[in-house]
């Protein structure tokens, strides 16, 4: 018997097995440093969002073509819909969504209230709930910021780019 085979137990090195080995510690290292940046970046995002939330101001329409007392429903590029009503001492904008169980809310000009017609909801003018299960909940309509310029209705709002 061969002493050299005897004691050799390492198995011959194939190349192509070496560089088969160091090709995929490579693309795994690669794609661990891709995504952990991956996330930093994200969590940097996160902590820091960028300038683009800046409130925005969306075109409404024009004060003269709006009579004082009625409403009309703004659809926002985010998807909102919004009511904005014109009322003796100006504009209010408020979601059309019922906090209670996100029913639709419409103006009622006779009152000057909304009201949510699945369980009788009530609000008053300024979106604060005045009786029904909004009223329970103390739950009013969200507002959302209207600024006029001249004869020109904005709504002033975040919108996601």
């Amino acid at each position: 018997m061969d002493k050299k085979s005897k004691f050799n137990t390492e198995t011959p090195t194939d190349p192509a097995s070496t560089r088969r080995e160091f090709m995929s510690n490579v693309f795994m290292g690669s794609g661990l440093v891709v995504s952990h940046l991956f996330a930093a970046g994200l969590g940097i995002r996160y902590l820091y969002p960028s300038e683009k939330d800046a409130k925005q101001r969306l075109f409404v329409g024009l004060k003269s073509e709006i009579a004082p007392g009625t409403a009309f429903t703004y659809q926002a590029p985010g998807g909102q819909s919004i009511n904005i009503v014109r009322q003796t001492t100006g504009f209010i904008a408020l979601s059309d969504v019922c906090p209670h169980l996100g029913c639709r809310v419409h103006f009622e000009p006779s009152n000057g209230t909304f009201i949510c017609p699945c369980h009788d909801g009530h609000f008053d003018a300024n979106g604060s709930p005045i009786s029904g299960p909004p009223a329970e909940m103390g739950a009013a309509l969200p507002k959302y910021d209207i600024v006029t310029d001249g004869d020109i209705i904005y709504l002033e709002m975040v919108v996601k780019s």
